[in-house]
């Protein structure tokens, strides 16, 4: 569902260009072992590859806080995902995500400029990180703008509009 294993063809067809070999993927969460076997031999079949992409497991608290710190970009390529829980979380740090049309937050992230939009397939992928990871001041600008964007779901402001709601409902109508 995440579109990991398009992600990581992409990611490893682009660093395979000498200006992008400096890059690595950190692969955050867990899942079915068997699923996690299969991506971990994807980059081992890449010879020369294999230290370019790194899977850390599930991260929280401080780990995660730091992992997200050094983070230059997030990217959630997934088949289909009704909100993207880590991608506010990577907006609110200030780091600029790349998802596909598929993650519902998309439109707002393209009307945000807080990152970019890509289909998932393995060339839309390759020519958005390219585009992403070549322009560090871009990246900064979108991080920036996606701080911004992310203050929408803070919980105190999330808390603040459903108080108003529910005012709205029970303040009693005039006749």
């Amino acid at each position: 569902k995440k579109g990991l294993d398009v992600l990581i063809n992409a990611f490893l067809n682009l660093t395979g260009r000498p200006s992008f070999s400096h890059w690595r993927l950190l692969v955050a969460g867990d899942g079915e072992t068997a699923y996690v076997n299969q991506l971990q031999e994807q980059v081992a079949g890449r010879n020369g590859n294999k230290d370019s992409v790194a899977f850390l497991g599930w991260l929280s608290g401080a780990e995660k806080r730091a992992v997200l710190k050094h983070a230059a970009l997030l990217a959630l390529p997934s088949y289909q995902e009704n909100f993207g829980l880590c991608v506010i979380e990577a907006l609110a740090n200030g780091v600029p995500v790349l998802v596909s049309p598929q993650v519902n937050l998309s439109e707002d992230i393209k009307t945000a400029s807080a990152g970019w939009v890509s289909e998932v397939n393995a060339s839309d992928l390759e020519a958005c990180l390219a585009q992403a990871l070549s322009d560090e001041d871009e990246r900064v600008r979108r991080g920036n703008a996606g701080k911004e964007f992310a203050q929408q779901f803070r919980w105190s402001k999330i808390a603040e509009d459903l108080e108003q709601l529910y005012f709205t409902i029970i303040r009693p109508r005039k006749p």
